[in-house]
């Protein structure tokens, strides 16, 4: 949409690219919140005006020194993408990077890829490699976490700023501090009542609240907190978990309540027990168990916004499985159908056409696995689709509004 007024600005015969402007009142600002925040969902931050006009900017400049390189979104030169809102991505390094609105990436990277994913065609695939790198356009300049970490939980808060929250500073330390990016960069909160790593964190249907559930390491096992983001405090819940688990899932439901399923216990082995957090009663109930017991493995809620679909991990003898399950109004159902290789590390994100996207795959060695497929909702089955250029276990994927797919990070 920005490109189509940056060639309008271009025809027009526009040259001094200052003379690109956008107010307020603009149809272009009338038109972006249009598409991306129909619902007025979005809190539209203060610098959302500056970076538009900066995203315009960048397509004038590449459009004005290179018609078809700008045109060629799928091709060997440059991708540009533009974000609504903000996205937190873990790459290589313990350290992170915020994606606000603009997004530019050039291509040829061993970092991170954008599967562009077809409706029409399943099998599309990750093929448009990046940089190793990529560059923001704020308002501000971005900075790196105050404190790096890795294995701790993120999530995005209704005023717009994104939480980090725990982590393990090296293989031995846990931690308990956290985190908000900000307009100004990151800011360090308030500290959970205790360390947690491989843990959870999960906002609320308001995104007022954030869950964080469960830890490895030698405390926090069974416990769970609750940040508010109103008084900026974290309070534990009134009640443990049923189960003391790491590396598990948790799912928010479409009726407020919060599913934990799966997971290590405290002795490292995978477990089934699968349980409810109840936000009016800050307590948790069980309900009924996993057919498999799984750690490592995804967890996503369908489009009908009743069906929860868990795929993959490592079951209780250490194994990865192929197996999957959907979560029905209180009951389990195994798939007949399994996903086509094994997976745990994997990662997944639903589409726009109610279909699942899996990728990846580590095995808890130096092993990863590039290859992809697509769970079908409507027939329950899993079919291959192209795989991604690099091989990623612990990646992370990322619908964006153009309807592709971020593949970021992992290890190979």
């Amino acid at each position: 949409m920005i490109e189509k007024y940056a060639r309008h600005c271009f025809a027009e015969g526009i040259q001094n690219i200052d003379d690109l402007i956008i107010i307020p009142n603009y149809e272009l600002s009338r038109i972006l919140n249009l598409h991306y925040n129909r619902s007025n969902h979005i809190n539209i931050p203060i610098s959302f005006k500056e970076i538009a006009q900066e995203a315009l900017k960048e397509f004038f400049l590449l459009y004005n020194n290179n018609k078809k390189i700008l045109m060629n979104h799928h091709g060997k030169k440059t991708s540009i993408l533009f974000y609504t809102e903000q996205v937190y991505c873990h790459i290589d390094k313990v350290e992170s990077i915020t994606v606000p609105l603009l997004v530019y990436f050039i291509l040829h990277s061993t970092k991170d890829e954008v599967a562009p994913v077809i409706i029409s065609n399943t099998t599309a695939t990750a093929k448009n490699q990046l940089t190793n790198g990529f560059t923001t356009k704020t308002s501000t300049t971005n900075k790196s976490l105050n404190t790096g970490r890795s294995n701790f939980g993120s999530v995005l808060l209704a005023n717009g700023q994104v939480l980090v929250a725990g982590g393990l500073l090296n293989s031995n330390t846990y931690y308990s501090g956290t985190e908000v990016y900000t307009s100004t960069g990151w800011q360090v909160a308030t500290s959970m009542t205790g360390p947690r790593g491989f843990h959870t964190v999960t906002a609320f249907v308001n995104n007022t609240k954030v869950l964080a559930a469960g830890s490895a390491g030698i405390s926090g096992k069974q416990t769970a907190e609750v940040y508010n983001i109103v008084n900026n405090r974290w309070a534990l819940t009134s009640v443990n978990m049923s189960s003391s688990r790491y590396s598990h899932t948790a799912t928010l439901l479409s009726n407020g309540q919060i599913l934990i399923a799966g997971g290590s216990n405290a002795s490292g082995i995978s477990i089934s027990a699968a349980e409810l957090y109840i936000p009016s009663s800050n307590s948790f109930i069980n309900t009924t168990n996993m057919n498999i017991a799984r750690c490592c493995f995804t967890s996503i809620l369908l489009s009908d916004r009743s069906t929860v679909l868990v795929t993959g991990g490592i079951n209780a003898t250490n194994s990865l499985i192929t197996t999957a399950e959907l979560y029905i109004n209180g009951s389990w159902i195994p798939l007949s159908s399994s996903m086509t290789q094994v997976r745990a590390y994997h990662a997944a994100v639903l589409l726009n056409d109610g279909t699942v996207l899996i990728a990846g795959r580590g095995s808890g060695t130096p092993n990863a696995y590039s290859s992809a497929e697509i769970y079908i909702a409507t027939t329950q089955n899993f079919i291959a689709v192209g795989s991604m250029q690099y091989r990623r276990g612990g990646l992370t994927l990322t619908l964006l509004p153009s309807g592709k797919v971020l593949a970021i990070g992992g290890v190979d």
